[in-house]
């Protein structure tokens, strides 16, 4: 399959065209002045290809063209791209439009529609090149990632522009950039065939059988740690399943694997069944409120007994002091029972002349006193029934008492029971999970023998993809292609008449230069002297690449872009003009140049395309029919009038 150039167009803010058409498989000239945008040519399609900068130079373009587009030929479909300039001081454009089965660019802007992404037109282009899934893997050690070749990459061998061409030190496009020469270096294998189509997915086999095998070595070293400890710890997990009662004391085992079957007795799944209490309706909470409910009931009761005997007491001692003191009075007859009033004395019966109140009082006193003592003598036998009936409420409290500080005693029992039994169930549960975990190891263990024929099965796996995927025959294949290509770079060089020419040439892919081998050692391009000689090797070596990916009709861009070739010998600000090739060494060598890549397009027609943008005009046929434009006389890429 092969990509081709149509046709390059710019629209102007007016919705105008310009179209730059090239013929397929063929050397195509774009002839002309300095600054007629030549070599903006080669930019537009750099920036059409999704490049994420655009590097149209700062002028006359910038000011006056809205869109770039290029219609490729993919096989004779045509593939439209467009994309929106970005203005004088814009990076880049996110408006791109991408068509397929497109005859022609649209007449006007109207139709040019965002309908890509710079990613998402990588990805069609990869695909319409046949990029095959592939994924460039670093040497162990790398620290860079993987890397998969894509039309991004394909792209770095189909442009040389002005300033890449006659470059001693960058042999291809974008090689001065940050990462770019590490990119071309990885993907390099992929695109001159070295990395077959189906590495990827071998790669991906390879790595998966390379986890699938660690993993099984890795449960068949457990297993065999396993193997190496089973008896002790199998044991002592029998002695721990005795102490805890998931197993008979007096059970016993002879070999290992009576020692498993009575682990599996204790790890088997069983029921819980708690202590019973006698009530369990009883709660401990309830308990200790009536608890408390009757020592308040009996702290009330005693403080009313209390009352009681201490009034008792009061009482009788009243009567004892009362009784006492009328014994006296009466026994010396102070005061007569049959007097009334006072005229009489109490000592002598004699008439008194003035009455004594006292004795009248003494006699009154005497009176309350006998009353008193008598209801103090009825009350009595009342209090004291009183008391009976209370001690005998106090006495069925302290039995009711007891009786809840029995069961509150039981109670705490009952549960500390419990909190044990749960701490008994709870470690039980954690050795059987522990004896579970080890029977469950002790199976994988038994499957040794089938764990050693699967790691058997899929290490001859890994061994047959490792030598499907063998870094050194791919770098044998790689060295073949580029040995190849070497060849194919000494016969231009030597046509060319390059200095070293006459050596064996070699696309030195470590350093991304061209090296002479010759009988003083090896000569990199840095080491070649002249302009001419840069730009010779430069277009050898392209011209030797694209020969190989037509042959083998690899993922790359059937064309090649070439900006000022002749600057080695004129300068490139100089109008040259018409010249006839023959009149100096420096014509002879510009006229050499175009003529290895008329006679290269005609042999490797109608698969290979060039391009080429300078300031020579040659005075010969062939050159003059591989002329598409000439811009000379006010004639250039942007019109006059797009400017005004």
């Amino acid at each position: 399959m092969t990509v081709q150039i149509r046709a390059i167009a710019i629209y102007s803010h007016d919705g105008e065209r310009r179209d730059v058409r090239f013929n397929l498989g063929a050397l195509n000239i774009v002839t002309g002045a300095s600054k007629t945008g030549k070599s903006a040519l080669l930019d537009i399609v750099d920036y059409c290809w999704g490049r994420s900068e655009c590097t149209i130079a700062e002028g006359e373009i910038r000011r006056g063209v809205s869109w770039f587009a290029v219609l490729f030929d993919h096989d004779g479909e045509g593939i439209l791209i467009a994309r929106r300039n970005p203005g004088s001081a814009g990076k880049a454009s996110d408006e791109i439009y991408f068509a397929r089965n497109a005859d022609n660019f649209p007449e006007t802007t109207a139709s040019l529609v965002k309908n890509s992404t710079a990613d998402g037109l990588r990805q069609r282009l990869s695909a319409i090149l046949g990029v095959a899934e592939n994924l460039y893997v670093p040497e162990p050690g790398a620290t860079r990632r993987p890397l998969e070749a894509s039309a991004g990459q394909a792209i770095f061998f189909c442009l040389q522009n002005q300033d890449e061409i006659a470059n001693r030190r960058l042999l291809f496009h974008r090689q001065g950039e940050e990462r770019i020469p590490q990119a071309i270096k990885d993907t390099l294998p992929y695109f001159v065939g070295a990395m077959g189509e189906d590495h990827y997915l071998k790669q991906k086999r390879y790595e998966d059988a390379r986890r699938r095998l660690r993993s099984l070595e890795r449960d068949y070293a457990d297993a065999r740690a396993l193997a190496d400890e089973a008896s002790g710890t199998a044991r002592n997990l029998l002695q721990e399943a005795k102490r805890i009662g998931l197993l008979p004391l007096d059970v016993l085992a002879e070999s290992l694997e009576g020692v498993r079957s009575l682990l599996g007795q204790a790890a088997a799944p069983r029921s819980l069944e708690y202590a019973k209490t006698d009530d369990p309706a009883a709660d401990l909470t309830d308990l200790e409120d009536r608890r408390r409910r009757i020592r308040s009931e009996l702290q009330e009761l005693r403080d009313e007994i209390k009352d009681l005997q201490r009034l008792t007491r009061e009482a009788s001692d009243f009567e004892a002091e009362a009784g006492e003191q009328q014994a006296r009075l009466a026994s010396i007859g102070l005061v007569g029972h049959g007097a009334e009033g006072h005229e009489t004395c109490p000592l002598c019966d004699s008439q008194l002349a003035v009455a004594v109140p006292s004795v009248d009082e003494i006699r009154r006193s005497l009176d309350r006193m006998d009353r008193q003592l008598s209801a103090v003598r009825r009350d009595n036998p009342r209090l004291q029934g009183q008391i009976a009936e209370l001690e005998t409420k106090r006495t069925t409290l302290e039995e009711e008492l007891t009786i809840v500080q029995r069961d509150i005693t039981t109670r705490i029992a009952d549960n500390e029971r419990l909190r044990i039994e749960q701490d008994l169930f709870t470690e039980q549960a954690r050795v059987a999970g522990r004896i579970g975990y080890y029977l469950e190891n002790a199976r994988t263990l038994s499957d040794g023998e089938g764990l050693r024929l699967q790691i058997a099965r899929v290490r001859a796996e890994v061994v047959e993809l490792e030598t499907a995927l063998d870094q050194e025959a791919m770098e044998e294949r790689l060295t073949t292609a580029l040995s190849l290509v070497g060849r194919d770079i000494t016969e231009y060089a030597s046509r060319l008449q390059l200095e070293h020419g006459e050596n064996s040439l070699r696309l030195d892919r470590k350093n991304l230069t061209v090296v002479a081998d010759t009988v003083h050692g090896p000569l990199s391009l840095p080491q070649i002297g002249s302009g001419e000689n840069w730009v010779g090797y430069h277009v050898a070596a392209h011209l030797a690449l694209h020969k190989l990916f037509r042959t083998l009709d690899r993922p790359v861009p059937a064309f090649l872009m070439l900006d000022q070739p002749s600057q080695a010998h004129y300068p490139k600000d100089k109008d040259l003009g018409e010249i006839s090739g023959a009149e100096d060494e420096d014509q002879a060598a510009v006229a050499r140049l175009y003529r290895l890549l008329f006679e290269y397009c005609t042999t490797m027609a109608p698969n290979m395309q060039v391009i080429v943008a300078d300031h020579v005009d040659l005075l010969q046929a062939w050159f003059r029919t591989s002329t598409v434009q000439r811009w000379r006389d006010g004639i250039k890429l942007v019109p006059m009038t797009w400017l005004r």
